[in-house]
């Protein structure tokens, strides 16, 4: 379904360079977007438009001119890429917080018996609360980015306390999912192939896969899990794809299932909005990079088991590059 959208546009003379910066702030801070020139998106709902309405106000009790406008299309931009626009606003948002997470972590490994590198760390997690939550708010259409994120600063906090990641016993052991079938839909795509890799790399190396055409049963027993598929063992959990449950539920955090986090998200939520559309949204530059790389696989292999193989690579490659680079 169709957003509807809230445009503000304003028109300030030269004389009132201070009044633009100020406005322009305000815009950023309550999430709006730059579609073109002096227009702004923001998606509509009664505390986006109160924002634009109050700020609207402002600019001509300051003897400039804007106006407000309630539109149910973009003309030539699409929904895809009207929503593109605010995935790539608060990711790069939050790639900041990401960085000085990363740069806060580093120090504290090497300086982990150090009284000010611990205050300086608590400081950090105090400011990055703040400023998650606020993000969070104008997080309109979430990427997965900001779930990642959330993920980073509470091992952070973890490591801070002197507590390491397993100490919260998980949901799910490997060892009861050991030698067992995982049985999902036919035709995989970008989250049964990251969750059956997540299977293989973190949960069991043996384990086997089947896949179920339209129309078969959901095998049933203790020998198989079930995955990404209505019944499932393991399927979408509120705003958490099926790959983010498997890790939630094993508790595995470690810097490439979080970084891949993102990513698998970013791109099923893509799929999700343009199915049937024939239409490219916008997402993060690494997860369109992914999908380019998985869209080429599909292409090139002559079955489900070929692809699976093929992808298993594909993010093998990726946990190695996460892995190596860090947070």
């Amino acid at each position: 379904m169709n957003n509807k959208w809230l445009v503000f546009s304003s028109s300030l003379t030269a004389r009132q360079q201070a009044l633009r910066v100020k406005v322009l702030r305000r815009l950023a801070a309550i999430g709006a977007v730059s579609l073109k020139n002096s227009l702004h998106l923001l998606p509509e709902g009664e505390g986006c438009r109160e924002q634009l309405f109050w700020l609207a106000q402002e600019v001509e009790a300051e003897g400039g001119e804007a106006v407000v406008l309630e539109c149910a299309g973009l003309g030539n931009v699409s929904e895809a890429e009207a929503q593109g626009l605010f995935r790539r606003a608060r990711d790069a948002d939050y790639a900041e917080l990401e960085q000085e997470a990363a740069e806060v972590s580093a120090r504290l490994a090497a300086r982990t018996e150090d009284d000010a590198a611990r205050r300086e760390v608590r400081a950090f997690l105090r400011r990055a609360e703040r400023r998650l939550a606020a993000l969070r708010e104008i997080d309109f259409f979430p990427s997965g980015r900001g779930a990642a994120l959330r993920v980073a600063l509470e091992d952070l906090v973890r490591r801070l306390e002197g507590r390491g990641q397993n100490d919260a016993p998980p949901a799910c052991r490997p060892e009861d999912y050991t030698g067992r079938t995982w049985v999902t839909r036919e035709h995989p795509y970008i989250d049964r192939l990251a969750s059956f890799w997540l299977v293989r790399r973190r949960v069991d190396a043996g384990a086997a896969l089947r896949f179920l055409a339209e129309g078969d049963a959901v095998a049933r027993g203790a020998e198989f899990v079930s995955f990404d598929m209505p019944d499932a063992n393991f399927t979408h959990r509120g705003e958490l794809v099926t790959f983010e449950v498997l890790a939630q539920d094993f508790g595995l955090r470690d810097v490439a299932v979080r970084r891949l986090m993102g990513i698998v998200k970013a791109i099923d939520l893509a799929a999700d909005l343009l199915e049937g559309s024939g239409e490219e949204g916008g997402m993060p530059a690494e997860a369109r990079a992914v999908k380019d790389m998985l869209d080429g696989l599909i292409k090139i292999s002559k079955d489900d088991a070929e692809l699976l193989e093929r992808a298993m690579l594909l993010f093998d490659a990726l946990a190695a590059t996460y892995n190596t680079t860090g947070e």
